[in-house]
């Protein structure tokens, strides 16, 4: 299997459903039917305001979703833990009240609103309904978390309806019983290829894994299970000068069934 990114490895299918997606976050992703957990122009609430932010549920029964618009039950599918991200199609829906061009921006609901030309999540023109596929955090601390929702959508500059699809949800495998995470670090100096891999322990085999390198100047080359299945490994090419460089290589580890 062929892939090329700059310093962020890839996202690796499994055949039970999982996915795991980049180095830094180390999460397993866990796919759903495309639900719909908001639509404002189905919510008594309507559009989100110009300049401010509204919070929304990520997950729930259709009378939970129903204030908020959502068409159908979306249950969070490893109920007995907290998922911390989401995968989701939001869409942008111009409101009659709509006089200008905006931005949408998505983020956990219990931080603070994004600074001004940060964090956009879907740029749209006036009159145009558009939308975008992102991977959003949400609010994870039961304590801080807001009772309205996860996940909070800021509308800047016109009055907007919003409509959310979720797509799948996010979940630390450290969480999730029986699944580990394998690591190693890997060095290489003045050379234009490097090969490094990450070993389960004992018992466990490899669902998926990948690589992050701290020089972009270096490409993924390949990444892909050992032959035996016990561990994850990766292939840099330099794509300039050579010189040296360093990473790691990860593998999420699973209980031989």
């Amino acid at each position: 299997m062929k892939k090329t990114a700059l310093l962020i490895s890839l996202i690796v299918l499994v055949a039970n459903g999982f996915t795991v997606v980049t180095a830094q976050e180390e999460l397993i992703y866990v796919a759903v039917d495309p639900c719909r957990i908001a639509d404002t122009r189905k919510s008594a609430m309507g559009v989100i305001r110009a300049d401010t932010s509204r919070n929304f549920l990520v997950a729930g029964k259709s009378g939970d979703l129903a204030a908020q618009g959502g068409t159908a039950d979306c249950l969070n599918p490893k109920a007995d833990v907290r998922p911390v991200a989401i995968s989701a199609y939001i869409l942008a829906v111009p409101a009659n009240s709509s006089t200008s061009d905006g931005v949408l921006t998505a983020y956990p609901s219990d931080q603070p609103i994004p600074p001004a030309g940060t964090g956009s999540t879907v740029n749209f023109s006036l009159g145009k309904a558009i939308g975008n596929t992102t991977n959003v955090k949400i609010c994870v601390d039961g304590k801080s978390c807001p009772s309205d929702g996860e996940l909070a959508i800021l509308s800047r500059v016109s009055d907007e309806h919003v409509v959310v699809d979720v797509q799948g949800y996010f979940y630390p495998p450290t969480v999730l019983p029986g699944y580990v995470i394998g690591r190693a670090s890997f060095a290489t100096a003045n050379n234009d290829s490097l090969r490094a891999e990450a070993v389960c322990p004992d018992g466990k085999k490899v669902l998926g894994g990948g690589g992050s390198l701290n020089a972009s100047s270096w490409v993924l080359d390949s990444s892909n299970p050992r032959d035996d299945g016990r561990g994850w490994q990766v292939v840099y090419k330099s794509t300039g000068a050579t010189f040296s460089a360093s990473g790691f290589v990860w593998a999420v580890c699973a209980s031989v069934n």
